[in-house]
């Protein structure tokens, strides 16, 4: 019985993990002052930075390696904020020194970050997932951006189909760099709020209201539930909806004369289903 128990430990522990992780805050005294304020610092006086980390960065922490030892993910401040979101940066201990697993060029500047590390692998180091559909992997220096084709390798399996604010993986998991393809809806419970700043068209025919979130995808939405149409096409999402025919025309901002209609960046057949990414 002991030795059945004994090998039942081990075949478990043998076993690949295959769900995902998260990194969690730890606290911010594990990043040494110096990171702060010689490898952040530019412009500011140092003991400004390091202040500024104090009073709002943030530090999480998480084994992105198998190594048995964390690395940290770092929001430095309030000066690492913007409109595009808020950067962070993610750090390696090197014996006594921290260094990045980034390109050095700046952080991940997201909005609604996700702290992911993935069950798939590249030279020995998880893929990343820091924010709805941004992807990383390591190249064997640094994280960089997925590919098209990264996406299509990942599992659906690993993402929750129910869950609205899954959409835009399972949408890139389908079709990322595709311009054209044969759409298939993937229903997730409705927007819970619109805005007036939303973009909506009325499709009486299939009793569906086309909708461009601010700021968010092209949803197509019937009654209690709805469907990633575009994934955001643009900083504000897209500017103008309009229905020709059997299209669904899904424009941008254009030019500054904001009474001429902006650029076609799709086109979504309503009978035969096919999408079109024009831009």
């Amino acid at each position: 019985m002991l030795l059945t128990l004994l090998l039942s430990f081990l075949l478990l522990t043998a076993r690949p993990n295959t769900a995902i992780r998260h990194f969690h805050k730890v606290s911010k005294e594990l990043l040494p002052r110096s990171v702060i304020e010689k490898d952040l610092c530019e412009v500011r006086e140092e003991k400004e930075c390091w202040q500024d980390f104090q009073d709002n960065g943030e530090v999480w922490a998480g084994d992105v390696n198998d190594d048995g030892v964390d690395e940290l993910l770092v929001f430095p401040g309030g000066d690492w904020s913007g409109t595009a979101g808020e950067t962070y940066i993610l750090y390696q201990s090197k014996g006594v020194k921290w260094v990045q697993l980034l390109p050095k060029e700046g952080g991940w500047q997201v909005n609604d970050p996700r702290f992911d590390i993935l069950p798939v692998l590249h030279d020995g180091y998880h893929d990343l997932r820091v924010a709805a559909a941004w992807c990383l992997k390591w190249n064997g220096e640094n994280y960089v951006d997925y590919e098209d084709v990264d996406y299509h390798l990942l599992s659906p399996d690993l993402f929750d189909s129910s869950n609205r604010e899954e959409a835009d993986i399972f949408w890139a998991i389908r079709y990322k760099g595709r311009k054209k393809f044969n759409f298939e809806p993937q229903w997730f419970p409705r927007p819970e709020r619109w805005t007036e700043n939303d973009t909506n068209v009325e499709d009486p025919e299939l009793k569906i209201v086309w909708t461009s979130l601010f700021k968010g995808g092209v949803w197509g939405v019937s009654d209690k539930r709805a469907f990633l149409l575009l994934p955001r096409p643009a900083y504000l999402g897209a500017e103008q909806l309009e229905l020709d025919g059997d299209w669904v025309v899904i424009r941008v901002e254009g030019s500054r004369d904001i009474h001429a209609p902006g650029p076609v960046i799709a086109r979504y057949n309503r009978k035969t289903h096919e999408l079109r990414i024009e831009q």
